[in-house]
Formats: C-alpha cells, sequence, structure tokens
C-alpha cells in the first residue's frame, strides 16, 4: 500500500478514537451537570465513564492492530511477488528459477537422484512481435507459460529466463522422461494458436535438454540445455534436442 495512503488510513481511525472519547466526555458531563447526584452515585458513573473509555480504547487498539497486520502482510506478500516472480506471466523469474536449480543442484549430490533442466524458447517471436505487436506478443508469452505450467508436475519448476525463453527444471527425471515431457507440451503449443482478432496466431517452440551429473556446475548446466536449444533452432525449430552425444537427438513425433 501507498505510504500517503497507510497514513491517511490509520489518521482517520485516530480521528475516530479521539472523536469517540470526546463524545463520552461530553455525555458524562451532560449527566454531571444536569442531575443531582450524591457522592456514591457521582463514584459510579465516573468509574462506569473510565470502564467504557477503557473499552472503547481497546476496541479502537485491536482493529488498528488487525488492519495493521493485514497491511504488512499484504505488503510483504506484495514484495515476495515482486522478487520472485514474473510480472507478465506470474512463473518464476530468472533469478528465482536460477536460486531453485543450486538447491535442486544441492539436493542430487546429497541424494544421488535424476534431475533434467530444458530452456524452451518461443519461435519466431520478434516477427510475432512486429507483425501483431506486443500486446499480442505478451499474451503469447502468458499461453506458453500456462500451457508449460499445465502440461507438467506440480513438482517441476517454470522460469522465464529472457525475453521469450523459458527454463524449466524437472526433479527426479532423467533426460528420456523429460524428453517425452517436454514432447507433450511442444506438441500442444503447435496445436493450440493465439487469437489475434480475426487471425489465428500458431505457435510452436524449440527446447534444448541437459540432464544434470554431481559434478556439473550451474554455468556447465545451462550452457549445454543452450547450445542443445540452438541446435534445435537451426536444425529446423519445434523440436527438441538433448544435450547427451549418446542418444539420437533431435526428436520430433509427426
Amino acid at each position: 500500500m501507498n505510504p500517503k495512503i497507510l497514513v491517511m488510513n490509520i489518521t482517520k481511525d485516530i480521528n475516530k478514537f479521539i472523536a469517540l472519547n470526546a463524545f463520552l466526555i461530553i455525555a458524562l458531563s451532560f449527566v454531571f451537570i444536569s442531575g443531582q447526584y450524591d457522592k456514591k452515585e457521582l463514584i459510579l458513573l465516573i468509574s462506569l465513564g473510565g470502564a467504557i473509555s477503557v473499552l472503547a480504547n481497546l476496541l479502537i487498539a485491536k482493529i488498528l492492530k488487525r488492519k495493521m497486520e493485514k497491511i504488512i502482510h499484504n505488503s510483504f506478500e506484495k514484495v515476495e511477488n515482486q522478487l520472485y516472480f514474473d510480472e507478465l506471466t506470474s512463473v518464476y523469474n530468472r533469478t528465482a528459477g536460477i536460486n531453485r536449480l543450486i538447491e535442486e543442484m544441492a539436493r542430487i549430490k546429497r541424494n544421488k537422484q535424476h534431475l533434467s533442466i530444458a530452456m524452451v524458447d518461443i519461435d519466431n517471436f520478434k516477427s510475432i512481435n512486429d507483425n501483431f505487436g506486443h500486446l499480442v506478443g505478451d499474451r503469447i508469452l502468458n499461453h506458453v507459460a500456462l500451457q508449460i505450467k499445465n502440461f507438467l508436475r506440480a513438482t517441476d519448476v517454470v522460469s522465464r529466463y529472457g525475453g521469450e525463453e523459458f527454463l524449466i527444471i524437472l526433479p527426479d527425471t532423467d533426460e528420456i522422461k523429460a524428453l517425452m515431457a517436454l514432447e507433450r507440451v511442444r506438441e500442444n503449443i503447435a496445436k493450440k494458436p493465439v487469437k489475434a482478432g480475426s487471425e489465428k496466431i500458431f505457435i510452436t517452440v524449440s527446447v534444448g535438454i541437459t540432464e544434470i551429473d554431481t559434478n556439473d556446475n550451474l554455468t556447465e548446466a545451462i550452457h549445454r540445455a543452450d547450445m542443445a536449444l540452438y541446435q534445435a533452432k537451426r536444425s529446423g525449430k519445434n523440436k527438441i534436442e538433448l544435450a547427451s552425444k549418446n542418444i539420437n537427438a533431435g526428436f520430433k513425433l509427426s
């Protein structure tokens, strides 16, 4: 929340608190002036007024506390979203994606499990932006991010690596299983066009996959996936290439 709005809201609540106390004081003063009371009755009225004032103060304090807690919670949530998530696609941003990859690489060193990553790039994205405009380009980025998420597991990590490129982290997944999972993604994206006015824009993606070894470092792993992606682009696009040399790359279902 904007600091000025926050101050204005708190000021309004404090003014309500002051007005309520002033009302109680005026009301009690009116009672004192308009009536004849003995000492015991006056003490009782003063005690009653004090009790009401204390209760009013406690009530206002509780309301202010809850409001502040809600504002702080919402502020932290907003900051967290800005730190970890891409504003356009709502998937992890590059920094968060890299951090998750570092965590997963540390985990496979401890547990000796499989881990694969994939680089997914939208084919001919610059031409789409040039021909249809950036608003349509943004819709396509959103569409592709959503399709990737929908066809992967909840445990898989999707992040926007930069521009039209996405980094996918697939825990407990060897290269062949990653290939099968990303082929479902590639095939589904190719089947679902995005509407732009009266036109349908058919989208394809190219993918580079590598399995990460316990001896790999971050730079090496990402470089291998990038090189596999480059090979997929160079050899025709709308396909998947594996970084592994002992597996026949260039996988594409007909």
